[in-house]
């Protein structure tokens, strides 16, 4: 007998949904330019979100936080070890702080291996360990931007102006 594996439906789009004002996917659909059904199978996980569709959701529900949450999921994010957590805002600013203490220490010795402009089989492992901090730290500072993306309530819901390129 076949194993099958069950994906985890993505909480955080029926979460963006209701929070914009949608109580059903039927009155989500106004404002989204799918169907009910494909609103319900997004939710359900049933069908992959792509990167277009995340775009659109986070438009629609006026939820920018839909975003890194799509990104903290897709296989490229997986693979980079992006995260997106809800934390409270004082324990974040605090992991912050710390992490930005020990971020020079982390500097310095990124300095030491750049200097010859080759990463040596000595300094392998003193690299791979700066790449994890590095890992940490961007996924402290995620957390701090979901947080002001405005995933708490009272807090701004707009979404970023997109910046158009000076040609």
């Amino acid at each position: 007998m076949a194993i099958m594996a069950t994906k985890k439906p993505p909480a955080y789009l029926r979460e963006a949904r209701v929070k914009a004002g949608y109580v059903s996917r039927g009155t989500a659909s106004i404002a989204v330019p799918y169907s009910p059904e494909t609103i319900g199978r997004h939710e359900r996980g049933e069908v992959d979100l792509t990167p277009a569709d995340a775009v659109v959701y986070a438009e629609s529900y006026k939820s920018p936080d839909i975003l890194l949450r799509y990104c903290a999921t897709c296989p490229v994010g997986c693979k980079m070890g992006w995260t997106a957590a809800d934390i409270p805002l004082p324990h974040a600013t605090l992991r912050i702080r710390r992490l930005i203490v020990d971020a020079q220490a982390v500097a310095d010795r990124l300095e030491e291996i750049a200097f010859d402009g080759a990463i040596d089989e000595s300094e392998r492992r003193d690299f791979e360990e700066a790449l994890r901090f590095l890992r940490q730290l961007e996924a402290s500072i995620n957390d701090i931007i979901l947080i002001g993306l405005g995933k708490r309530e009272g807090t701004s819901r707009q979404m970023p102006e997109r910046e158009v390129p000076d040609n």
